[in-house]
């Protein structure tokens, strides 16, 4: 599903070159559970802005079902990311006085279904998270741990290829983040495919698959030997 070859980012700032990628090389098939590992300043998070076509690199090729991004204009790259990828961000970025409902329904204004059929969608990720009793309330009214459940819900409700979370649990506490991977460790069952972006060792191992960077480099791409599995708030 997923080729990085070679992929390099620069910036460039008062003539100032900076590396942030300096020649990745992966791939990821469909349904798997990756995660992408590494220390502040090791290109995970510019990784994933390109991966989810937020970014595009300065060299390299990143081919996304069998289509490289440089093929694809700006226009192009918003209806695939919309269409094809789910995100989930530290800080949820969820509309404060908004319902869950409403929250869940944002990605969903333009697609070509009826309003039934976004309704039911809606429906359907709201009760997936565990959320079905408070789809009315506003997400300022939730704690935090359900504020990420609410974004995992919208990440999903379209149907997305692949689910993007950078740093999930990153702003919960240890039972909550426990609950938001169990949430992610059910759907990749399920067949989603799953990126989680994180600089934490126990979290990275409730993936199967766990990239390591290092000043913009892979240090290491191996699977999870002993995976942690994360079940009503604890693991086992």
């Amino acid at each position: 599903m997923i080729e990085v070859k070679s992929l390099k980012k620069e910036y460039l700032d008062d003539s100032v070159t900076t590396v942030a990628l300096d020649g990745v090389s992966f791939n990821i098939g469909a349904g798997e559970f990756v995660a992408i590992m590494g220390p502040s300043g090791s290109g995970k998070s510019t990784l994933m802005h390109i991966m989810g076509f937020l970014d595009r690199p300065s060299s390299g090729v990143y081919t996304f079902k069998d289509q490289s991004i440089d093929e694809l204009n700006d226009d192009q790259l918003a209806f695939i990311r919309n269409k094809e990828l789910g995100f989930v961000f530290q800080f949820f970025n969820l509309l404060p006085r908004t319902t869950v409902f409403d929250n869940v329904k944002l990605p969903l204004i333009y697609t070509k279904i009826s309003e039934e059929e976004k309704n039911e969608k809606v429906r359907k990720a709201i009760e997936s998270v565990g959320l079905s009793t408070r789809s009315k309330h506003f997400s300022n009214q939730l704690s935090g741990g359900e504020q990420q459940r609410v974004a995992i819900a919208r990440a999903i409700v379209n149907d997305p290829s692949v689910i993007f979370a950078d740093e999930p649990t990153g702003n919960l506490d240890s039972k909550s983040g426990q609950q938001i991977m169990e949430i992610l460790q059910d759907l990749n069952e399920k067949g989603n495919t799953i990126i989680l972006v994180t600089h934490e060792q126990y979290t990275a191992e409730m993936a199967k698959r766990i990239i390591k960077l290092k000043d913009g480099q892979v240090l290491s791409d191996d699977g999870v030997v002993e995976r942690k599995i994360a079940k009503n708030g604890l693991f086992k």
